[in-house]
């Protein structure tokens, strides 16, 4: 639910998981296969699964509290993605891109599996905000204390919380991979949320007047969260096999 405040500095963005799903709607095929990658519980897509539409999902681990395990398929130690190539039309990831330690190995198993004209669509938290800078900070603690203080902050459980780098979450950093792998970025959405201060009211309220302020002096600035839309083109170009070889 967004706030009031948050309505009236960013009456354009509405809330990010709303965009995020609309980014889902607008992209699914009427026939073919889609893959949530970074599934967790396997059960954020399986609405948009039905007679003419497989939804797969893919983790380094089973979750705890898996749901669907026929659509599941444990991802290799080295995050090789366990289907052949061309496989999907579309493929999604929900706040997996912070986490990704090697980002043209990634993206290069992204495009293996898209079909050609493909698309790859990540919901993330933003490299230029603020919020980020302040996870790196946290981030050199223990991951055990990390994740006792989500819990704490959040209520959210422990085995959901894992370790953050930030190599793909800013459009630069999108851009450049891209153009090392063969995808091609076709746009980014932002949103603005101080949800990351929720546990203090008056913190969120002073965080959403600091996002507008911020975003006024560049884009993404102020806006804690992002969407991007990437694409395999139809026709590769020459020379791509090349650069996907992971560095």
């Amino acid at each position: 639910m967004l706030v009031p405040l948050l309505v009236r500095l960013f009456p354009k963005d509405g809330h990010h998981v709303t965009g995020w799903h609309e980014e889902i709607q607008r992209t699914l095929p009427m026939y073919g296969r889609i893959l949530d990658l970074g599934c967790g519980a396997n059960r954020d897509l399986a609405s948009y699964r039905s007679a003419s539409v497989e939804v797969w999902g893919t983790d380094f681990e089973a979750h705890p509290a898996l749901e669907y395990p026929q659509w599941f398929r444990r991802l290799g130690s080295d995050g090789a993605l366990p289907f052949d190539d061309a496989s999907f039309d579309v493929i999604f990831a929900n706040m997996v891109l912070e986490h990704v330690c090697h980002p043209q190995r990634f993206l290069n198993e992204v495009y293996r599996v898209l079909r050609p004209g493909g698309r790859f669509i990540a919901h993330t938290i933003s490299g230029d905000h603020y919020v980020t800078a302040i996870r790196r900070i946290v981030g050199v603690l223990p991951h055990t204390i990390n994740q006792e203080l989500v819990r704490l902050l959040y209520g959210r459980n422990c085995e959901d919380t894992f370790p953050t780098v930030y190599r793909l979450n800013t459009r630069t950093q999108l851009q450049r991979v891209c153009r090392l792998t063969g995808l091609e970025l076709e746009r980014v959405r932002r949103y603005a949320d101080p949800g990351y201060f929720r546990f203090m009211p008056g913190l969120m309220k002073l965080a959403t007047v600091c996002d507008r302020i911020l975003e006024g002096f560049g884009p993404g600035l102020g806006r804690l969260y992002l969407t991007a839309v990437m694409h395999r083109p139809a026709f590769s170009a020459t020379g791509y096999q090349a650069k996907r070889k992971c560095a």
